[in-house]
């Protein structure tokens, strides 16, 4: 496989990162999980130098837990329904397709075209795992997903809604709100502890955006909170003591989240 010549910039940037702790992740004895595409991947784009002061043993502790939460969620979401639908907004380089989803769901990696060109040099589209090449701010990508009962369509944002300022992130919202009530969205949220490493990756052209002080915060998007996990709390054994211990803290366990939504409908406006 021949090194991909894609030149990324801004936040697509950081998609090479996390697919480095999922590859790295792969090769590890006590491994989360397996992937075999992330591993294979990654040999295939060039290493960044620049993007080596923010590769380190704890980030990969994130990514690797990180993905492994939304695996969980998206396998008891697959297992609940007869024809399942997974939308990965901002997908990136993400192989979560090939560790739950195959053979089990119709699959949609949605992203920009810049980066869908570098999938479809790694990757192959089909039926069942379709890609789609939008800007998940140009909402028209919402009338070209096949058509299902919302409340069985998943929708993925993985390392995304943090890098939107909070109108940006609320137009996306109502719009799925309007689009999908009942689907629903697992995201990870950041908190203000997470304000120092945010403003680091300004350096890439990717500062992030949007910090959410706790689960108060993303209700008020117009979403039912289901489920909220602190990354500090998942796989206690692959944290630092002091970092388990200090999770106890809410701004400390708050500093990352995974959160599971439903989209609420819209408020019908009834006209006198």
């Amino acid at each position: 496989m021949s090194q991909s010549t894609v030149q990324l910039s801004g936040v697509p940037r950081t998609m090479i990162l996390t697919l480095r702790g999922r590859a790295d992740e792969h090769d590890r004895p006590n491994r989360l999980f397996q992937d075999e595409h992330a591993a294979a991947w990654i040999k295939s784009l060039p290493w960044d130098s620049e993007l080596e002061k923010f590769y380190n043993p704890l980030a990969q502790v994130h990514w690797a837990v990180r993905a492994k939460q939304f695996d969980k969620v998206t396998e008891r979401h697959i297992a609940s329904y007869q024809s399942p639908m997974v939308v990965e907004l901002g997908a990136g380089l993400s192989s979560r397709y090939y560790r739950v989803g195959k053979g089990r769901s119709t699959w949609i990696d949605l992203d920009l075209p810049v980066v869908t060109e570098i999938r479809q040099q790694l990757d192959t589209e089909t039926s069942e795992h379709q890609f789609i090449r939008s800007s998940v701010m140009d909402f028209d990508w919402m009338d070209v997903l096949p058509k299902r009962d919302p409340e069985s369509i998943l929708f993925l944002a993985e390392g995304l809604l943090m890098y939107f300022d909070i109108d940006e992130l609320q137009q996306l919202i109502n719009q799925m709100r309007s689009n999908f009530p009942g689907a629903t969205l697992v995201m990870d949220v950041v908190g203000n502890s997470a304000k120092k490493a945010g403003s680091k990756l300004a350096q890439l052209g990717s500062p992030m955006k949007w910090y959410a002080k706790d689960e108060r915060d993303i209700e008020a998007l117009g979403l039912s909170l289901v489920n909220a996990w602190s990354l500090y709390q998942l796989y206690p054994e692959r944290w630092p003591l002091m970092l388990r211990l200090l999770s106890g803290i809410p701004y400390i366990r708050n500093g990352c989240l995974v959160v599971e939504t439903k989209l609420k409908p819209l408020p019908q406006i009834i006209n006198q």
